[in-house]
């Protein structure tokens, strides 16, 4: 008989069945699809093995005809339900799902298949056998033929249709899965001696479970846990079919710097364990010490992370401790997109414990609404900067001044900076608005008012951000080579917090800037609680004392010895101090006779637009000739 090619792909899908089964995998609908297709297709082969053997025995045996017909109809009716679930497992993933044609679409098929189910059943079919040419014949056969067919050339065309939104491997697989199988019934067709069929859809189906539907690919191989790209596949599932679900997130904080290797494995491969051991729900490793577990009840999660966390309180022989995040309710969020900008932001919360409401993803959209506001801003060239004057003390002038990014709405509102620069430095906005600001103050000094008025110098602020690559120094050059603007007239500021936090890094690129003539200060000096070795060593000639700083000189006298020793350390140091924050004629008298060099604040002026910036030099310039006449 001829059997042989199916035998051996009824032995091919076995073992998918048992490797399917027996792996660790995630419920995903793509899944379920699959296994559907395998089990149409294992049940089609067995029933085309199974009509090949009944052929033969009526034909010359004489067994009992209506059995085979019944054998051999049920048979074309599994053949044109796995041409269909293909269609379906295809479709499902990329029609869109919120559209009236193509849930037309879906409940044309389903009716075109179920009619021709019935077709199949109630229409005549014959039979032959001779030698190794063994068929089945007929009315139902053709209706089984034609709708084989349609289902796999539709089934090609959404593929093709919809190439762009698919992975290229997905789709490579999906055409290979159809277009085998359409060849093989072609090769059938034409030689009746080859049954193909059986083979080519067996075939296929291995191309799926191996290009698309292995879940090996998805385990972390240190700990067994589901990779990141599994959680973000499985999340986007769970939001594309409306299914609520609850996560539960825990992340290693080691307590020291000096964690090794060995230490290090330990915490995982214990807070992996103790995820496996919660229960059946999928447990990821999302980053080297960031895990999640996902539920579907958000009761059963708050249990779990309960105990989890009263078992990492019991924990003594590490040094570290978790922090937590829960979503009770992944519906609270719009979609996979702003549940993981969710999960991005707030694990990085100085709380132990961070539950998800509606007034923390409301903060997180309103965050990103500013974003869209920057976006909008640097397309609109509404960026600006403003300037604020430093009262030179020695030479009772304004020679210097800090530049300061703003954003004016549509409207003309000016957006307070504290509203955006906080979103614009989580969001890497900061290089752009850097780097446009950089390119503003450099039009400045090139026009040449604002130098004829007295100005010598420009402050301009440098964000960790910006020192956080290999050349740093380019968009500088550039835009100093595109103005012609010599480097002593920008000076660069460095954050305390960032120098310190980024010290190696920012001395490389310091140094680099420094050869070329560009100068330094350290703005914010007195808010960080670095050592102060870091800063003697970092190339920098300015000082500039925090507004927090300078005010608590008038109202602590702790803080007022402080200060007054760090003047004198700096001064020793060759340095120039600048004190920020000033707003009375008192605390200016108060800070000459400190000896500071420059003086900043309101007392003298606030931040305010170049032309506004412009009249003040000119005014101060007229009033000291005045003066001085």
């Amino acid at each position: 008989m001829n059997i042989e090619l199916q035998c051996c792909a009824l032995f091919i899908l076995f073992a998918i069945f048992v490797m399917f089964l027996r792996e660790k995998k995630l419920d995903l609908m793509n899944r379920k699809l699959f296994f559907r297709a395998l089990c149409a297709c294992f049940a089609c082969l067995s029933f085309d093995i199974l009509s090949v053997i009944l052929i033969n025995m009526s034909v010359l045996n004489g067994f009992n005809s209506l059995v085979t017909e019944l054998v051999c109809k049920i048979y074309i009716m599994l053949l044109v339900l796995q041409g269909y679930f293909g269609y379906v497992y295809a479709s499902t993933s990329l029609l869109p799902r919120d559209k009236t044609w193509a849930t037309v679409a879906r409940a044309i098929s389903h009716t075109i298949f179920v009619i021709g189910e019935l077709l199949m059943l109630i229409l005549p079919i014959g039979y032959e056998a001779n030698g190794r040419i063994v068929f089945s014949y007929g009315p139902s056969t053709s209706v089984a033929y034609i709708l084989s067919a349609i289902y796999i050339i539709s089934t090609i065309i959404i593929c093709i249709c919809y190439r762009n939104q698919m992975p290229g491997r997905r789709l490579v697989a999906m055409l290979l899965w159809q277009g085998i199988w359409l060849l093989a019934a072609a090769v059938q067709f034409l030689n009746p001696e080859l049954l193909l069929v059986g083979f080519a859809s067996a075939f296929g189906m291995v191309i799926l479970y191996i290009q698309l539907e292995n879940p090996s690919e998805f385990i972390d191989g240190s700990t067994g846990l589901f990779t990141a790209n599994a959680l973000s596949v499985y999340v986007h599932d769970k939001y594309k079919y409306g299914k609520r679900f609850s996560m539960f997130t825990a992340k290693i904080h080691y307590m020291t710097n000096y964690v090794d290797y060995n230490m290090e494995q330990n915490a995982v491969m214990r807070t992996a364990r103790a995820l496996v051991e919660l229960g059946p729900e999928p447990a990821f490793r999302i980053d080297d010490d960031t895990f999640c577990v996902l539920y579907d009840e958000a009761e059963r999660m708050l249990d779990k992370a309960a105990y989890i966390k009263k078992r990492k309180d019991g924990v003594t022989d590490l040094p570290a401790k978790g922090t937590y995040l829960l979503i009770p309710n992944s519906l609270q969020m719009s979609g996979p997109d702003e549940f993981f900008r969710f999960l991005h932001t707030y694990l990085e919360s100085e709380d132990e414990i961070v539950v998800a409401n509606e007034q923390l993803v409301q903060k997180l959209r309103d965050q990103n609404k500013v974003k869209d506001m920057i976006d909008d801003a640097l397309a609109g060239d509404r960026v600006e900067v403003f300037y604020q004057p430093f009262y030179n003390v020695k030479e009772s002038r304004f020679n210097i001044a800090e530049a300061l990014v703003r954003i004016r709405r549509e409207n003309g509102e000016i957006v307070p900076p504290g509203l955006f620069i906080p979103v614009a430095e989580e969001t890497g906005q900061i290089l752009s608005l850097g780097t446009r600001v950089f390119e503003k103050v450099c039009e400045l000094i090139s026009k040449g008012e604002a130098r004829k008025f007295g100005l010598d110098q420009v402050e301009v602020n440098v964000s960790a951000a910006q020192f956080d690559h290999d050349n740093p120094a380019k968009f500088v050059f550039e835009y100093m080579d595109k103005y012609n603007v010599d480097p002593k007239r920008i000076n660069l500021e460095i954050t305390e917090t960032a120098a310190a936090d980024n010290y190696d890094i920012m001395l490389k690129n310091m140094n680099r800037l420094v050869e070329k003539g560009i100068t330094f200060s350290l703005d914010d000096f007195g808010t960080g609680r670095s050592n102060i070795d870091y800063f003697i060593n970092l190339p920098v000639n300015v000082i500039k004392f925090d507004y927090t700083f300078t005010k608590g000189f008038f109202e602590n006298g702790k803080t007022k010895h402080v200060l007054t020793g760090m003047l004198d350390i700096f001064h020793k140091l060759n340095m120039e101090i600048v004190v920020e924050g000033i707003e009375t004629k008192e605390q200016v008298d108060v800070m000459k006779a400190l000896g500071v060099d420059y003086i900043q604040g309101y007392y003298f002026s606030k931040p305010i637009p170049e032309d506004e910036f412009i009249k003040f030099l000119q005014n101060m310039q007229i009033y000291k000739t005045h003066l001085e006449g």
